[in-house]
């Protein structure tokens, strides 16, 4: 019985350790299967990472050349905003010759003399004086000679004047 139980056994231990290996080599090609689907997703998901990577890059260098843009639209545009202050401030200056000359006017009106004129508004005594002096032509107590093209006019009107005194 022991060599019957001896056979039976070998063959049992053979059929057994057949088993095992086979068991083995299906688990190694699931295990292989697997292995090969998840480097089949990774190159997939890598390929798609580049795709973004590139399409990011394009998005980026779209961005760069807007930001580019506007950085020069900018410049010009403080460039127009210095001019433009610039000629705001002449404005204000002409503004506030006006503002003299108005109130110089004024004050002539109302019979102030040349020293007063010159204090007051600051005028030179020359444009003090002009102003005194067409206030009075406004005012007809000085003649205003008539306007011609031709200086001998002029002198002729300048004779009637003189023979009529």
């Amino acid at each position: 019985m022991m060599v019957e139980e001896t056979l039976l056994s070998v063959p049992f231990l053979a059929g057994y350790i057949v088993f095992i290996v086979l068991v083995l080599i299906i688990l190694q090609l699931r295990i292989r299967s697997r292995l090969q689907k998840q480097v089949g997703q990774q190159r997939a998901q890598s390929r798609h990472i580049d795709k973004e990577v590139q399409k990011l890059s394009k998005q980026l260098l779209e961005v760069r050349s807007v930001v580019v843009g506007l950085g020069q639209t900018v410049t010009e545009q403080q460039d127009i905003i210095q001019h433009l202050n610039e000629r705001i401030r002449e404005l204000e200056h002409t503004d506030t010759d006006a503002r003299l000359y108005s109130r110089a006017s004024k004050m002539v009106q109302l019979g102030a003399d040349i020293n007063e004129l010159i204090e007051e508004c600051e005028l030179p005594k020359a444009e003090a004086e002009l102003m005194l002096s067409l206030q009075k032509k406004l005012a007809g107590k000085e003649k205003i000679p008539p306007l011609s093209g031709q200086p001998s006019d002029s002198a002729k009107h300048l004779a009637r004047g003189h023979r009529q005194r």
